[in-house]
């Protein structure tokens, strides 16, 4: 069974070779203090905005019907003082036919609904990595005349609550051209998309926000400067024990040699005052 730990003699250790851990520490927080230093001067301020889009795969048959429903009431209130004696049915002609529209739009609209919720998810999960590609970056850059430089950071999250939701934000150290990028980016996105798979399904759901600051994050260097001399300085402090094999108290004469202690013989010889020499 291994011997019991003493913590007095730890005590005792780390007392006899404070110098080491105090200058083990200092040195630690000193450079932690200048790495401080250098990552005060050489902040710079960051803006973030957000633009929040949505992946419709039956975008293009939304706008066709809302363009027959703008052109069935344009057409209705052209003929509103004519008579409807042109129709059976007492529809004009165009009435007539922008109905025929609607019914057939209607039909490919309920064929397409029914399955377009599970296919919006699964091109908004498929493709959520397009939007920071290299190749949305260059659409950015020729829709905003900014260099890729000066775009910055952009990032995509999908929406847990609804899975076709995508939300873009845009990092970058102005805020103008955080709301500028962010502005462009549904459009090189979706320019991308029908690149990729040939259809035109993204909406803006939540415009491009304003540019806000990016709060500052606090600075643990000095913290993890203490820490990591705290450790070193303990590391040292054991090692240095260990490697020192000198004598210095009567109790190590029976722990390191096993011999019997007969007495200690006072050493006075006016330099060194409360030392002795060791008689085994």
């Amino acid at each position: 069974m291994g011997e019991a730990v003493n913590i007095k003699e730890y005590l005792d250790i780390f007392r006899r070779r404070k110098w080491i851990a105090i200058v083990t520490i200092l040195i630690c927080l000193g450079f932690g203090g200048y790495k401080t230093y250098k990552n005060y001067i050489s902040y710079v301020p960051t803006y973030m905005s957000n633009v929040t889009i949505r992946i419709n795969s039956i975008k293009s048959i939304q706008e066709d019907e809302k363009k027959i429903n703008t052109s069935s009431s344009d057409d209705s209130g052209d003929t509103s003082g004519y008579s409807s004696s042109g129709s059976s049915s007492g529809l004009t002609a165009a009435e007539e036919k922008a109905k025929q529209d609607q019914e057939k739009l209607n039909k490919i609209y309920s064929a397409y609904s029914g399955s377009a919720s599970m296919a919006n998810q699964n091109i908004a999960t498929s493709y959520l990595g397009l939007a920071t590609s290299s190749d949305v970056r260059k659409n950015v850059a020729s829709l905003t005349g900014l260099k890729s430089s000066q775009i910055g950071t952009i990032t995509a999250a999908q929406s847990e609550e609804i899975p076709q939701f995508i939300k873009m934000t845009v990092t970058t150290s102005s805020p103008e051209v955080a709301k500028q990028v962010a502005e462009a980016l549904p459009e090189a996105y979706n320019t991308e998309l029908k690149r990729v798979i040939n259809l035109d399904c993204v909406e803006v759901v939540y415009k491009a926000s304003n540019g806000s600051l990016i709060p500052r994050s606090r600075d643990l260097t000095l913290v993890q400067a203490l820490g990591i001399g705290i450790v070193v300085a303990i590391f040292l402090a054991l090692l240095s024990e260990c490697l020192d094999t000198k004598i210095k108290t009567p109790e190590d004469v029976e722990k390191y040699w096993d011999l019997p202690l007969i007495g200690t013989i006072p050493m006075d010889d006016g330099k060194s005052k409360g030392r002795h020499t060791v008689k085994a």
